[in-house]
């Protein structure tokens, strides 16, 4: 497994001082051997410029039964831990999130190994934490003040999708041109027009994709 790139490794290592808003987001927590720790972001491999597609959904679930993070005070170590678990879950289609999520991928690059489709995909969560209780989202913009903006404005060449209703919420606010889709996580993956409108997504992705590749295709050709 490859870490993301410097720049993005930079950006994510404050979450693990720990973050300077535990205490102020409301209910997030840190507690590494209950598995709570800012987690669920991977890829990014390669150069920042290739990453053509960021994946947002709204916030990591409980911990696994079997999720465990070693308390150190390195955060570099945190980030090994935290992404190290996330790739293997991804790799290994732990569970239905993981299934959808590595469908949609497949979809746009057919062909290419997991760990080749991670340089040109950015997974991440709006908000890094898993929470006590269910909050609205809309009240704590603080993470994605901190994160998430920071996260996408690395990433110039990158579509922005929002996996259901929650991650929409954090994104809005934040004034980013993104394309919207069913969540990727039950119950909203199971009903019947979530895979619809990851088709569609996938259809809006490469029509993008291929204006894009006509624009730089128009200034080679007129420089």
């Amino acid at each position: 497994m490859q870490l993301p790139g410097k720049k993005l490794q930079e950006l994510m290592l404050p979450a693990y001082a720990p973050c300077i808003h535990f205490g102020t987001c409301r209910e997030a927590k840190f507690v590494p051997d209950s598995g709570h720790v800012p987690r669920g972001f991977l890829g990014a491999t390669g150069a920042l410029e290739d990453v053509e597609l960021v994946m947002v959904f709204s916030r990591p679930g409980s911990p696994k039964h079997d999720e465990r993070y070693q308390h150190t005070n390195d955060s570099e170590q945190f980030l090994k831990q935290s992404s190290g678990f996330a790739y293997d879950c991804f790799n290994s289609c732990r569970s239905p999130f993981h299934i959808n999520a590595r469908w949609f991928i497949n979809q746009l690059y057919p062909g290419m190994s997991f760990d080749e489709q991670l340089r040109h995909v950015w997974l991440t969560n709006a908000r890094l934490c898993s929470v006590l209780t269910k909050v609205r989202p809309s009240q704590d913009s603080t993470c994605t003040n901190q994160f998430l903006r920071k996260q996408i404005s690395l990433l110039p060449n990158a579509i922005v999708m929002a996996f259901g209703d929650v991650a929409e919420s954090y994104l809005k606010p934040l004034n980013i041109d993104y394309i919207k889709a069913y969540s990727l996580s039950p119950p909203a993956a199971n009903y019947k027009p979530a895979k619809p409108s990851w088709t569609a997504a996938l259809t809006e992705i490469q029509n993008r994709r291929r204006s894009k590749q006509g624009e730089n295709s128009n200034e080679v050709s007129n420089k």
